[in-house]
C-alpha cells in the first residue's frame, strides 16, 4: 500500500447546511487551505480557458445543448469533441489530483471524494440537515423570502445530485457513498468543525 503523504478532507453538502463555513473554519483551525469556488478559477487557469465562459457549467451535469467544447478553446488539456461540462469536470479533477499530491487540504464539492478515491489519506464527509433549518440559513445568508429559499435549495440540491451521480455512479448524500455523514442541524456548525478537526487528526467520529 502506498504510504500516506498528505491528509485530505473532502466535503459534500446540501445547500443550507453551512458547508462552506464549516470547511473554511476547519481549514483555518488546522492551518490548511480550503478549496471551494476557486477550483473553477484554478481549472480554467490550468486549461487555459475563459473563466466567465465556464462559470455556468461548474458542478453541473452535461447539457445536450452545450455538447462539444467550442473549437476556439480546444487544446490538449481540455480535450476535443466532449461536452463542455465533461471538460470542466476533467480539468477540475486534474487540479484536485495535483492539490492532493502537493499538500494537505480541505476540498468542498466537485466530486473530490470520487476523484481521490484511490489516494491514501483521504476522508470523505457529507453534510446534511433538516429542511427547516436549511431554509432558515439560506433566508438569512442570502436575504431571501421563504419561498425563494425553498426554490433555491431544491434547484441546487437537484443540480448537485445529478452532477455527483452522473460522474461518480454513486448516490449523492447516501451514507454508503461517504466515510462519514454529519447532521449540521442536529450537531451545530461549531461541533461539526470540531469533529472534522478530530477526524483530520486521526480521531473517530460517530456517524450521525
Amino acid at each position: 500500500m502506498k504510504e500516506e503523504k498528505f491528509r485530505i478532507i473532502t466535503i459534500g453538502r446540501q445547500l443550507g447546511c453551512g458547508g462552506s463555513q464549516i470547511g473554511h473554519e476547519a481549514a483555518r483551525r488546522l492551518g490548511l487551505e480550503c478549496y471551494d469556488k476557486r477550483l473553477i478559477e484554478m481549472a480554467c487557469s490550468y486549461g487555459d480557458v475563459d473563466l466567465e465562459r465556464m462559470r455556468g457549467v461548474d458542478e453541473k451535469m452535461p447539457n445536450p445543448f452545450l455538447y462539444s467544447v467550442p473549437r476556439e478553446i480546444q487544446n490538449e488539456k481540455t480535450g476535443r469533441g466532449i461536452a463542455v461540462n465533461d471538460m470542466m469536470f476533467n480539468l477540475q479533477s486534474e487540479v484536485i489530483r495535483r492539490l492532493a499530491a502537493r499538500e494537505s487540504c480541505i476540498i468542498i464539492g466537485r466530486c473530490a471524494d470520487y476523484v481521490l478515491r484511490d489516494i491514501p489519506g483521504v476522508t470523505s464527509i457529507f453534510l446534511h440537515g433538516d429542511m427547516e433549518s436549511r431554509i432558515k440559513r439560506v433566508e438569512e445568508k442570502r436575504k431571501l423570502e421563504k419561498n425563494q429559499a425553498v426554490s433555491l435549495i431544491k434547484k441546487t440540491d437537484k443540480a448537485r445530485r445529478n452532477y455527483y451521480e452522473c460522474y461518480t455512479g454513486k448516490r449523492w448524500g447516501a451514507r454508503d457513498s461517504y466515510d462519514i455523514t454529519l447532521n449540521t442541524a442536529r450537531l451545530g456548525l461549531e461541533k461539526c468543525v470540531d469533529l472534522i478537526c478530530r477526524i483530520y487528526a486521526g480521531g473517530e467520529a460517530e456517524l450521525v
